[in-house]
């Protein structure tokens, strides 16, 4: 029974920790598959957006105090899983390294791949308007909401599938152990730490004492 607890515990716990990893991490799995292939079939604009206009969107979005709270968010998840020993200074280094990230080159790249002139227009006009500055203001609150209630949702999907499996989990958690337990054939016997024992040859006797003078 404890060990489908911890079962439950750990997944639990991945779940939430992946949930709060930054989306802008530049770490990538050696398996990973090419970053063409998570790209939307979306045909590129003919007339892409312009610097000046990426650079009036992120002004009027507060950009930057996104890339703080991103920063922020990144640092609190690597602090908890940096291990005790690791000096301040790495961790103060990281804290600045990732504020003078420059994610406006990036922006400049990405952008033009799938944003038009003309939406770019319409956009920059709808974030000016009254509606557009609210949902700009609300938007942080409504996705940290969004982030909070996908881990719930994904910690409490987790908890109903390992205890519909509990039984199937628990016979395999004893049979492994079982398994683990049995000595395997095939290992050869343990040298003894002891020298053998060695025997006389029949028809031989011991030396005769030298006697004492």
């Amino acid at each position: 029974m404890r060990i489908f607890q911890s079962a439950v515990c750990v997944m639990a716990i991945s779940v939430s920790a992946l949930a709060q990893q930054p989306s802008t991490s530049t770490a990538k799995s050696p398996t990973a598959p090419p970053a063409a292939a998570n790209e939307p079939a979306i045909k590129p604009p003919a007339n892409p957006i312009t610097p000046a206009q990426i650079k009036e969107m992120q002004e009027l979005t507060g950009a930057e105090a996104t890339k703080k709270r991103i920063v922020a968010n990144a640092m609190q998840f690597y602090r908890s899983q940096f291990p005790p020993y690791v000096p301040q200074d790495v961790i103060d280094d990281l804290d600045k390294s990732l504020q003078n990230a420059d994610l406006e080159a990036h922006a400049a790249e990405i952008y033009p791949k799938y944003i038009s002139t003309e939406d770019a227009e319409k956009i920059i006009e709808f974030y000016k308007s009254p509606a557009g500055r609210h949902m700009i203001t609300a938007q942080p609150y409504m996705m940290t909401e969004m982030q909070r209630s996908a881990v719930q949702i994904a910690q409490e999907t987790a908890r109903d599938v390992m205890a519909r499996h509990k039984d199937e989990i628990e016979a395999a958690q004893r049979k492994y152990m079982e398994q683990q337990q049995k000595p395997s054939l095939s290992t050869p016997p343990s040298p003894s730490l002891n020298p053998p024992a060695t025997s006389k040859p029949q028809g031989t006797t011991n030396p005769p004492s030298t006697p004492q003078k």
